[in-house]
């Protein structure tokens, strides 16, 4: 009840608004009649206590620090100028050597790079705080810098806030840097930068990290040097296992190979590659079963399992995740020694309610929720479970040799034990007594530990479907066979790979011996996963679930916590709710959009385009998903994918599941960069294409269509055809018209939609020879959406006489490179008395064309 009333306390802050003295007055007075009413019934005390736990929650919520604003930092990096920085490196990555070319140029380029954060200390000789994450730059044949952490550095730079994308459902990267300390970016060429060594002053942040990267440059140095062994390739550590090795040990996963990442999310067991709460659980359960196994009393095995703990979660980085797994150990290890293992629920309890209160805002996070959901689940249904099924018969395989306390037994694991001491009779002549003794026991406890592994992972499977959808948009319906048997492997794995790295710093030669057992565990972890992230049962898109199906997958979760203490069927009715709650994800939702109304909505990707037109009966039409700047594509790569970081977040935010059609206006990147994303979330029923050059990025594209079994189709001016109560014309390109060996503005496939006597014209990236083209036919759109971004080679005079439209919208970055939008067009629409919109000013903008008006919405909460 505590945890329960406090964590309410902490959402019911947002709409409280009330003061703090005014709470604390508040906890004071409930506090008091709650002890008073002890003294006629316990009973009627546990409302006022629920009221003081709940108005605590509210208090420490209220009093919370919030993130610095860094507003002064951000003033100056939002004018854009150069500016003369002084601050200290307060964290590194290692240099990589990136290809990069010039925006929509062909030369293609090697470069150095390496990331950096700065703790800022003054801006063109002003005093100023704040945080920097930088990005220093050289050509791959020059010397680049040793930067390391606690070096004072000096340079002049142009400063910028992070990119934000105004669209709803997307995730707010900018809150996020914030909470980091980190309040603008910016680049800069290595050559320009001046550092000042204060090696081994930087503090003890400094000093972890140092210890971080020193144990990931070990393993790479290992994985490197162990190329060379004659043993076959199973059992050699490459690079990509050294990369996971960082990952799992040190928390490092600078070095992680993209490919096994996406391996392990799409399968929804990302969290078994990354120092996770479930690592530091292994890590003590190991620790204090040793100490259990040298009989150490029960205080010395918590202290020394802590102390151990602390000193793995130090080694691992101590970032905000460690930091809450090692807390929460600590704390339920403290909570066994105070509640003697009465209740585990009142340990996990405990511990979730200390964190809380340090740190009221983490109960909105994504990682706090699910840790504390799979403790729970385990505490509090798998143990109870595992009591009225096959636990008392784990117990009952030990002491075989005690005859005595067989009575004492209920019948039934009486008869087991007799039953494994027969069969022991009958292996002793084959085993010895000793053999004969222990094997049978022994296969019979693997046999049910192999149970108990079964129903932990099932159950977290079954009770992680609901946040998985909510935050991740992700059903893994084959999370459950990749957990059954990978999590074994990763309880071998993790020994051994703290082994090899134990064996590294003392004795590297040795190191291979351990080594190949940890790399042959890591490939048969990769093929697993591998194995089913491959199938396409192993990873279901879905939309948001509604409130109601999300409220009524929290109650059922309460439920199964409930009943498996307190039902007559504490394994059955457990079970079914928790399936239930799982349920909940899949529970219908319609589209979200405006009957009898054509709705396009211009989706804020930065420096690119993407649209989405909902037809006035309900079709789906995507009309280019974004991407980086350049010449061709970029597929799902690094961190950040616009199809898969923003756009899906739009479409799901709208209740979409699968769409009616997409459309590429052509195959430059900022169009076609996120598109692949698009096709694998949302499986469209067509692609429409116009005529492009038969580019590597845009045969990938048509390629990943063909897998999916999405029939393409190609137009051309003059096609026309109803879609969804509306009517598309294609205007461009011409029959006749023939591509260059590259990818071109003028490639651009431009549509005209109409509902009523309203239409809209989406023009791509068309320039001035389209344009020309185009003015033979009807023209005339309510809304135009401007071509290239408001370059002046489009929206010529002409073209936009004869489109006259009402309204216009910019698809277009914040202070973007290519100054777009250029004065010239806007001064233009604005001649003709256009009402023009924005993304970078005012995010994603719906338009509502009713067949008779338009009307015109910006989406985004700023």
């Amino acid at each position: 009840m505590p945890l329960f009333g406090f964590a309410v306390g902490l959402c019911l802050r947002v709409i409280s608004g009330l003061l703090p003295l005014t709470l604390i007055a508040a906890i004071l007075l409930l506090a008091l009649l709650s002890l008073m009413a002890t003294r006629k019934a316990l009973r009627v005390a546990l409302l006022p206590l629920a009221g003081a736990w709940l108005t605590l929650g509210m208090l420490l919520s209220e009093i919370e620090p919030a993130p610095d604003p860094q507003k002064q930092l951000s003033v100056i990096a939002d004018a854009g100028e150069a500016t003369a920085v002084h601050g200290e490196v307060t964290r590194t990555t290692p240099i990589r050597i990136t290809q990069s070319t010039s925006p929509f140029g062909a030369a293609v380029r090697e470069e150095q790079s390496e990331s950096f954060d700065v703790r800022v200390a003054s801006a063109d000789g002003r005093p100023v705080s704040g945080g920097l994450r930088a990005t220093a730059y050289a050509p791959a044949d020059q010397p680049f810098p040793a930067i390391h952490c606690g070096d004072q550095i000096e340079t002049t730079m142009a400063m910028h806030l992070p990119e934000r994308y105004l669209d709803p459902g997307v995730w707010d990267a900018t809150a996020w840097l914030r909470q980091q300390g980190i309040g603008v970016v910016g680049s800069i060429k290595a050559s320009a930068l001046t550092l000042t060594p204060t090696r081994g002053h930087g503090g003890f942040h400094c000093w972890l990290h140092a210890v971080q990267q020193a144990g990931s440059q070990r393993l790479i140095a290992f994985a490197g040097s162990s190329t060379a062994s004659r043993l076959p390739r199973w059992m050699l550590p490459s690079e990509s296992d050294a990369g996971m090795l960082s990952a799992m040990i040190l928390g490092d996963r600078t070095y992680l190979d993209h490919q096994a990442r996406v391996g392990f999310e799409r399968t929804g067991s990302f969290h078994l590659l990354v120092v996770s709460g479930m690592h530091l659980a292994i890590f003590a359960g190991c620790i204090f079963s040793l100490a259990a196994w040298l009989r150490l009393p029960r205080m010395w095995s918590t202290a020394v399992t802590i102390g151990c703990s602390f000193a793995y979660a130090l080694l691992a980085g101590f970032g905000e995740p460690v930091q809450r797994s090692f807390w929460m150990v600590t704390l339920y290890l403290l909570a066994r020694l105070l509640f003697r293992e009465r209740n585990s629920l009142n340990a996990i309890g405990f511990a979730a309610l200390c964190l809380l209160a340090l740190a009221p805002s983490s109960l909105q996070g994504a990682s706090f929720q699910m840790t504390l959901l799979s403790v729970l689940i385990v505490g509090g249904v798998a143990v109870p479970i595992a009591e009225h099924t096959f636990g008392p018969y784990l117990h009952a395989t030990q002491n075989l040799g005690l005859i005595a306390i067989d009575p004492e037994l209920p019948p039934l694991l009486a008869q087991f034990r007799v039953t494994l001491r027969l069969i022991a009779g009958h292996l002793q002549p084959f085993l010895g007594r000793r053999m004969a003794q222990t094997v049978p026991a022994a296969f019979v406890r693997l046999l049910l530990r192999i149970c108990e592994l079964l129903l932990v992972s099932a159950l977290i499977e079954l009770a992680m479907s609901l946040p998985m959808a909510i935050y991740f948009h992700r059903v893994t319906a084959l999370g459950l066979p990749v957990n059954l048997v990978v999590v074994p492997l990763i309880g071998l794995a993790l020994p051994s790979a703290l082994l090899t790295f134990a064996t590294l710093l003392v004795w590297p030669a040795l190191a291979i011996v351990p080594g190949t057992v940890t790399a042959a565990l890591l490939h048969a972890i990769n093929g697993i996963v591998h194995l089913f992230s491959g199938m396409a049962a192993g990873d279901i898109r879905i939309s948001n679930p509604g409130a109601l199906a999300i409220v009524a997958g929290i109650l059922l979760i309460g439920l199964a916590v409930w009943a498996a203490r307190n039902c007559r069927f504490p394994v059955a009715f457990p079970i079914a709710a928790l399936a239930c709650s799982a349920a909940c994800v899949f529970y219908p939702r319609a589209l979200a959009y405006h009957p009898g109304v054509l709705e396009v909505t211009a989706i804020d990707v930065g420096q690119g385009d993407s649209l989405l037109l909902i037809s006035p009966e309900g079709k789906t039409l995507l009309v280019d998903a974004g991407g980086p700047t350049g010449g061709g594509s970029q597929g799902p790569s690094g961190n950040f994918e616009v199809g898969e970081d923003v756009v899906s977040p739009v479409l799901w935010s709208r209740n979409i599941r699968r769409l009616d059609a997409i459309a590429l206006s052509h195959a430059h990147s900022d169009h076609m960069g996120g598109m692949v994303s698009i096709l694998r979330n949302f499986r469209p029923r067509v692609l429409w294409v116009g005529t492009n050059p038969e580019i590597p990025a845009y045969e990938a594209l048509l390629a990943e269509a063909t897998r999916l079994d999405i029939p393409v189709e190609a137009m051309a001016a003059g096609s026309s055809f109803a879609f969804g109560g509306a009517r598309v014309d294609v205007l461009a390109p011409s029959t006749d018209y023939t591509p260059g060996a590259a990818a071109s503005n003028d490639d651009s496939l431009v549509l005209h939609v109409a509902y009523g006597r309203t239409s809209v014209l989406l023009e791509g990236d068309a320039q001035a020879a389209s344009e020309r083209q185009m003015l033979a036919e009807e023209l005339h759109a309510d809304l135009l959406k401007v071509g290239h971004h408001g370059s002046k080679t489009s929206t010529t005079p002409r073209f936009l006489a004869a489109v006259a439209p009402t309204y216009a919208v910019i698809s277009v970055a914040h202070r973007n490179p290519y100054g777009h939008p250029k004065l010239e067009i806007l001064h233009r629409l604005q001649d003709d008395h256009v009402r023009t919109f924005r993304t970078d000013a005012l995010g994603a903008t719906s338009f509502y064309l009713n067949g008779s008006s338009v009307s015109a919405e910006p989406l985004a909460v700023r």
